[in-house]
């Protein structure tokens, strides 16, 4: 299977094999890593500990013994595409850099070839949405955790990982004006060292879907 068909549905059984390599490695060491919390099994003997991962305004056990990643407000099972991307966020290798200016998708490396993908499945979507409403827009923000900016446009950020952050834009379009609505996603500079491109791909189709889903609630 083509990486870019595990991004569109990643499967179980890739979640299965990240499980794998997880509980290799040291609990405490990616718990600092990755700024979650590793909490140890309350008793030795065979048995393994979970992490403790926010992922917006949502907390999330992930339970190594089980192999399966918790909604812990829900009490359930979290979505395949939210458990594969806390999966690959937790199994990464790289550290924090110092640089943590806000970049744009394509400026990451391999971004360009995932370009019109991003807009597809990213951008317009978002401009979609939101564009001629927002009022709409920043009421979605705000309950996801979103704090504004003094940037372009409309701008607010997010605490996607704790170590990924998410800046959205958007610049509301005037039906009356003929003007079209623009919108923009970009990640911390840092979201490099934990995510992959086709990841980061995924994680913005993630805050998008989570933005609609807020909106539909208004």
């Amino acid at each position: 299977m083509s990486s870019w068909s595990r991004l569109m549905q990643p499967s179980e059984e890739e979640c299965k094999r990240i499980f794998q390599e997880l509980v290799k490695l040291d609990g405490d060491q990616v718990a600092k890593r990755c700024g979650v919390i590793y909490l140890e099994p309350p008793r030795p003997g065979g048995r393994r500990g979970r992490y403790i991962v926010n992922l917006l305004t949502r907390t999330y056990s992930v339970e190594l013994d089980e192999g399966e990643v918790v909604d812990l407000i829900a009490g359930k099972s979290a979505p395949l595409e939210t458990a594969y991307i806390i999966l690959r966020y937790l199994s990464s290798s790289g550290g924090v850099g110092r640089k943590e200016d806000w970049t744009q998708f394509t400026d990451f490396p391999r971004g360009k070839l995932y370009r019109s993908y991003f807009d597809r499945y990213v951008v317009r979507p978002l401009a979609r949405t939101f564009g001629y409403d927002s009022e709409k827009y920043e009421a979605a923000c705000r309950r996801l955790g979103g704090r504004r900016e003094k940037l372009g446009g409309i701008s607010y950020s997010f605490n996607f990982l704790p170590r990924v952050r998410i800046l959205i834009q958007l610049w509301a379009g005037k039906r009356e004006e003929y003007v079209e609505p623009k919108a923009n996603l970009m990640f911390n500079y840092s979201a490099r060292y934990f995510l992959s491109i086709e990841d980061m791909l995924l994680a913005g189709r993630i805050m998008v879907s989570a933005m609609a889903s807020e909106a539909r609630r208004s």
